[in-house]
């Protein structure tokens, strides 16, 4: 029988490995025959080809990361981030958390599409959180048409604090949503482009999900966010509900899907659309 995902010898990149969703879709992926390289600030408990530690709100960091990465790549899924400015018993500041979730996972991304062949596949991790791109739409197109690390980060301490940028406030965990927001448009805007070489780009966005970081929410909320995220289905998404959205977005069975973000909730943006019960 044919393998319709086909990851058997692919060289594939997780970061965020070491938990949550990245660790879910690493467990997969080498249960599929990937030489998985992990990329996290932790070591992964799981038997990766390579563990590279890496910081993504440091461009150096990522720099060395990139150069300890095979001279091919054939899929990337980015899945490390923070909860927002409360995570892991560490506070961040607005401008980190957008850096560490979207600037630094960019460049590490723009960095390896060089090393990646016709066919080649990105998938990065977004969320709920990010549904209002389409109203920031023209706000945002600078930040996310910057070309290097250090002219994103520039823009984004010079704009942070216009509330037309960050629109909601702290307990509504502003710096996540625009930083989700970022990346749902990036992978829209960037996706055109490497369809010219074949690449596709996508984004999977989570409604709330069981991993470690669901704590750290709650605190920025100061409330239980988990019942209001959950659809008639009667249960949150586990961390691999949203790994196997990911393998099968980078997947062989994925022919002609980019520029997508594939919201992974079981309908509640149904439920916040059209305000059911």
């Amino acid at each position: 029988m044919k393998n319709l995902l086909n990851y058997e010898g692919k060289k594939v990149v997780v970061t965020g490995a070491a938990s949550g969703m990245g660790e879910a879709t690493a467990k997969i992926l080498l249960e599929q025959g990937a030489e998985v390289y992990a990329l996290d600030i932790k070591e992964p408990k799981l038997p990766v080809k390579k563990w590279i530690n890496v910081n993504l709100g440091d461009q150096t960091s990522i720099d060395e990361a990139v150069n300890q990465l095979p001279e091919v790549i054939h899929s990337i899924f980015s899945c490390a981030g923070v909860a927002g400015t409360i995570y892991g018993g560490g506070k961040f500041s607005p401008v980190d958390v957008v850096t560490i979730n979207f600037i630094g996972p960019r460049h590490l991304i723009e960095s390896l599409i060089p090393r990646m062949p016709e066919g080649s596949t990105i998938a990065i991790v977004a969320s709920l959180a990010g549904m209002g791109w389409p109203q920031k739409k023209d706000v945002l197109l600078p930040f996310i048409k910057t070309e290097t690390f250090a002219d994103a980060k520039k823009w984004l301490e010079e704009n942070i604090h216009d509330p037309k940028v960050m629109d909601q406030g702290e307990t509504k965990n502003g710096p996540y949503a625009l930083s989700k927001e970022a990346i749902i448009l990036w992978v829209k805007y960037r996706a055109y482009s490497l369809a010219e070489k074949k690449i596709k780009l996508n984004s999977v966005s989570p409604s709330t999900t069981q991993t470690p970081m669901l704590q750290d929410f709650n605190k920025i909320a100061q409330t239980d966010v988990t019942s209001s995220f959950i659809s008639p289905v009667g249960r949150p998404a586990v961390a691999e509900d949203q790994a196997n959205a990911l393998v099968l977005l980078n997947s062989d069975l994925n022919t002609y899907i980019s520029g997508q973000d594939l919201q992974v909730d079981y309908a509640v943006t149904s439920k916040l659309l059209f305000g059911l019960s």
